[in-house]
């Protein structure tokens, strides 16, 4: 009885002792998990630390996935490393390369600047971050880039392991400032500035142009760009203007714009981007268009060509003989080419509006 009494009261000791060790196992592991988290992300090209409002974080590349580690520190008066890891306190989210397009980070950001949207600005952010990733993925950008409304950065974040130099034109002079202090890579370099009025042909060629361009100023923008002739333009733009791009002759849509880039540049649609891929939605359906320079690309100021084509084209209605009285050898040039002079300009395709510029200019 004795023997058989000790034996039961080893079972309830040792049966105790699991159950202590268990629980302690768990607080532990609870304790644990509240300071280290670690994440499973879709795989990014490189990871790029540094972010506006993250703890430290290391990413390590991986063939599918890409393991982060981040460490929530429970104070918010660490330091910032510049070029480094960006360190927040408590409720603070850690980002890696790409995670900036992401309604996370775009709420946040917009959160500690205290602003809401400027939609006069344009201001949609992109928050499809896997999607806007693939569109990169199939960008070549010269060692030279320029980047077009950069806002809080989900798509310069992309560009920067990219390029050598990075100028992002941002018209928002507190998205500018946002920009310098959370992305301090020496590959960058922020200007406060209107985009229109940005100098693209002092840019030392070759060099590449990316942006997600505000829907307002799309044709005029694109239009100064493009005349600059950069080795590649890679935009995101209302479906709408992308169309002016790819008209053929007749079409409503069909312009100096078309003319433009049709004649100098091979043009095609990355990826659509519907409302649901920007915060806000805007009520537009979005695509990325990528455009590298044609090694055939004409002799010709394209300046001139333009200014050419939009006087060629202003009065749809008319026929060609009467947009062209200005010009003295006009009737000899619509010979030479087997042009009617009754026909309409629009119907003319962009090989034919160089030719005729050629002979008349």
């Amino acid at each position: 009885m004795t023997g058989a009494a000790v034996s039961v009261g080893s079972v309830v000791i040792c049966g105790v002792a699991v159950t202590i060790g268990f629980g302690v196992a768990l607080a532990v592991g609870i304790a644990v998990g509240a300071l280290v988290g670690i994440d499973a992300l879709p795989r990014t090209e490189q990871v790029h630390p540094t972010s506006p409002i993250s703890s430290a974080s290391s990413g390590i590349k991986k063939n599918r996935f890409m393991i982060r580690i981040s460490f929530r520190f429970f104070s918010d008066s660490l330091p910032r490393r510049r070029g480094g890891y960006t360190l927040a306190g408590r409720e603070k989210l850690c980002y890696t390369a790409g995670m900036r397009a992401s309604i996370e980070f775009v709420k946040n950001a917009l959160n500690a600047l205290q602003k809401t949207p400027n939609r006069a600005l344009g201001q949609n952010f992109c928050i499809d971050g896997e999607r806007l990733s693939a569109c990169v993925d199939r960008m070549t950008v010269c060692r030279s880039a320029i980047e077009i409304g950069p806002g809080l950065g989900g798509l310069t974040e992309l560009l920067l392991p990219r390029c050598e130099t990075l100028t992002a034109v941002e018209k928002d002079e507190a998205m500018a400032a946002y920009l310098k202090d959370t992305l301090p890579d020496p590959k960058l370099s922020v200007v406060h500035g209107d985009a229109l009025k940005f100098r693209y042909a002092d840019v030392p060629a070759p060099f590449s142009v990316v942006g997600n361009l505000p829907y307002y100023i799309t044709t005029p923008l694109c239009s100064a760009v493009l005349k600059a002739l950069p080795a590649s333009f890679y935009c995101m733009v209302q479906k709408e203007a992308a169309d002016r791009f790819f008209a053929a002759p007749k079409d409503p849509n069909y312009g100096p714009l078309s003319i433009l880039v049709q004649l100098y540049y091979d043009a095609k649609t990355l990826a659509a981007f519907p409302p649901e891929c920007f915060y806000p939605n805007p009520d537009v359906q979005s695509v990325f268009v990528g455009m590298t320079k044609r090694t055939d690309a004409p002799d010709v100021d394209p300046s001139a060509l333009v200014s050419f084509a939009t006087g060629l084209l202003s009065m749809r209605r008319k026929t060609i003989k009467n947009n062209l009285k200005q010009y003295q050898n006009a009737a000899d040039a619509l010979t030479a080419l087997g042009i009617a002079p009754d026909v309409r300009a629009e119907t003319l395709p962009p090989e034919t509006i160089l030719a005729l510029y050629r002979l008349l200019a």
